[in-house]
């Protein structure tokens, strides 16, 4: 198996260890080049010096042969940029990008990108740890119907019970402001505590549910 890795800070290098370790063929790739300092001398596999969002330098980083490709720089515009390249222009089936901020993980959900958010995975490890609830939210997908078109956003959300993480409205998605008015047809993606989910349902009634994929 190939695979490009985009980014080579302490993630990248250490993801680099594990597939290596695995016989896999691997590039790294990183516009900075002495990041390539954290991977050791030794390093077996190949460098390449570029931007992500190039196209061309993907492929000369070998993108249109790679089986998977993971976008781990420190900005998530950049990680999911490259990976909308990567899955769009060069067909890679495997993509994931590492996402800071997680309430745009959510929202890239959308766009079929796979995503990993390491502060949601810390919080939950560390819940567990500590002995805290493990009834956690759902991702909710629903569509706004006509009953609801005209209202704000903030007539949705209930403190402790349901968040509103993305609105998509036609091809455009964007993180909504309290006051924003919702459309009809409005796509909305939300957190919603397990025993807030029939209410929540039944005031957004006329349009359509469905969990996200995790």
């Amino acid at each position: 198996m190939e695979y490009l890795i985009v980014g080579c800070g302490r993630t990248g290098a250490a993801l680099a260890r594990l597939l290596l370790a695995e016989g896999a063929g691997l590039t790294i790739l990183e516009q900075n080049p002495a990041a390539f300092a954290a991977l050791g001398d030794d390093f077996p596999g190949r460098l390449e010096i570029g931007t992500a969002i190039d196209e061309d330098v993907l492929r000369r980083a070998g993108a249109a042969q790679a089986d998977g490709l993971a976008a781990v720089t420190a900005d998530d515009n950049r990680n999911l940029m490259c990976a909308l390249i990567a899955r769009r222009r060069f067909g890679i089936a495997q993509v994931v990008a590492r996402i800071n901020d997680p309430a745009r993980a959510e929202l890239y959900d959308d766009l079929d990108i796979q995503t990993i958010c390491p502060a949601l995975t810390t919080a939950r490890q560390l819940r567990d740890a500590i002995g805290g609830s493990r009834r956690e939210p759902r991702a909710i997908r629903a569509e706004v119907g006509a009953a609801f078109a005209g209202h704000p956003v903030a007539e949705i959300a209930e403190p402790g019970r349901v968040v509103v993480g993305s609105v998509t409205r036609g091809p455009a998605a964007f993180i909504p402001a309290p006051g924003d008015l919702l459309e009809a047809g409005d796509r909305i993606t939300a957190f919603v505590a397990p025993e807030a989910l029939d209410s929540f349902a039944r005031r957004l009634s006329g349009g359509s549910l469905s969990e996200t994929r995790r």
